[in-house]
């Protein structure tokens, strides 16, 4: 009776999470590669520095940019410097086979992705420049000039790119080490390490 209990129990729970975690979710696909698409999110998982290893929420460019053919395991991610990525990174060789942050503002979201692609960047995270953002999304779009951008422009939540840029700041870190896209098929919301601050 005892057994039968338990099985029942974990049946009903069972239930619940694919019930719940059904409901908003989209399958998309590239070339090579299945991703979970959340409600036009993909996700990126920081392994190092221990402080800020979370999952964290990203929004692909609208009307620019290519797509994940791969995920990336432990690949660098950038602070780009200038922090605005407005002109030509004067750190374009740590750059080079990374992820780059840069910060909203001074110049359109497709140069700054085109300044990061010069240097080598295999993907751009832009980041909004109010630190105190853990929830407004922003669309990123073309900027009129029609240039061809190879590489992924994602945005990211302004309070998400501050505390990753202070937690490599504070450590004296040259980059994070980071897995993306990161895939969350199949894995409840529960399960997932997000950033405190931020709710998603």
């Amino acid at each position: 009776m005892m057994r039968k209990g338990v099985l029942s129990l974990f049946f009903v729970f069972a239930v619940f999470i694919l019930t719940a975690y059904s409901s908003d979710v989209r399958l998309a696909t590239t070339p090579d590669l299945n991703l979970l698409y959340t409600a036009d999110n993909l996700f990126m998982q920081i392994v190092e520095p221990e402080d800020i290893s979370y999952i964290y929420k990203v929004r692909p460019a609208r009307n620019f940019g290519g797509e994940f053919e791969k995920i990336y395991h432990h690949i660098p991610l950038v602070v780009a410097n200038p922090y605005n990525g407005c002109s030509k990174l004067d750190n374009g060789r740590r750059a080079d086979g990374a992820v780059v942050l840069i910060q909203r503002g001074d110049c359109s979201f497709v140069t700054k992705t085109i300044n990061a692609e010069n240097a080598g960047a295999v993907a751009v995270l832009i980041t909004d420049n109010d630190a105190q953002n853990d929830e407004a999304q922003i669309h990123m779009i073309q900027d009129g000039t029609e240039r061809e951008v190879k590489i992924p422009s994602l945005f990211l939540l302004g309070k998400d790119g501050y505390m990753i840029k202070a937690t490599l700041e504070k450590y004296r870190m040259d980059n994070a080490i980071v897995n993306i896209p990161f895939n969350m098929t199949g894995m409840p919301t529960m399960m997932n390490s997000q950033p405190p601050w931020t709710l998603w």
